[in-house]
């Protein structure tokens, strides 16, 4: 497998394709219109992937792959700050998700993008999901063992973070699409409600 480092040339085709995508959107887009984005000749582009929808299963598992990095580095950072709990996993939430969501809202082709990623990269956003799971958990984990967080008897990490999962897929899929200067805001509230409550049983209960 190629090295997408930096300077990888199969990293800068993605990365003009994914922007020429947002551009343009995925049924106006072709290899032609691809290879032009991206500097290259249809035989260049047809070097690197053999048809659109193979360009666009890759900008996928790039972003992703970006996401879950950028997301590592802000619980880090947070925590490096004195966050708490609620911080370092609403940062978390808002890097991993919440970055990707804003440019989705920022193009006219947003939707076309969202709704594509499902039926071409169904078997990606499946294996993304079960990624983020496990990053969540581990992220969790680290929380219990700092001493920020102390979850109630008979939960756990896994249990969490499905949870927090569940909410912030609700705030990716919500419709109409939550305005993106609200997004962060949704996350931290999520996370807020999951890990600390929002409600006690009442008198009859």
């Amino acid at each position: 497998m190629e090295s997408q480092t930096a300077d990888s040339p199969r990293l800068k085709v993605i990365q003009r394709a994914r922007a020429a995508f947002f551009r343009e959107g995925y049924s106006r887009m072709t290899m032609t219109a691809l290879a032009d984005a991206c500097g290259l000749t249809r035989r260049g582009l047809y070097h690197h992937f053999k048809n659109k929808d193979e360009v666009f299963r890759a900008i996928i598992v790039r972003g992703n792959q970006e996401a879950f990095e950028s997301g590592e580095w802000a619980a880090r950072a947070m925590l490096a700050r004195g966050g708490s709990a609620l911080d370092v996993v609403a940062e978390w939430l808002d890097t991993r998700f919440g970055n990707v969501r804003r440019i989705v809202s920022s193009s006219p082709h947003g939707e076309e993008m969202n709704a594509m990623a499902f039926k071409i990269a169904s078997d990606i956003m499946i294996e993304v999901s079960h990624e983020t799971q496990a990053e969540l958990v581990r992220l969790l984990d680290d929380l219990v063992a700092r001493g920020l967080l102390r979850l109630r008897p008979g939960l756990t990490t896994q249990e969490t973070a499905q949870l927090i999962g569940d909410g912030a897929r609700g705030v990716n899929q919500a419709r109409p699409p939550i305005p993106a200067g609200q997004i962060a805001a949704r996350y931290r509230r999520i996370a807020e409600a999951i890990l600390y409550g929002c409600a006690t049983p009442g008198d009859s209960a």
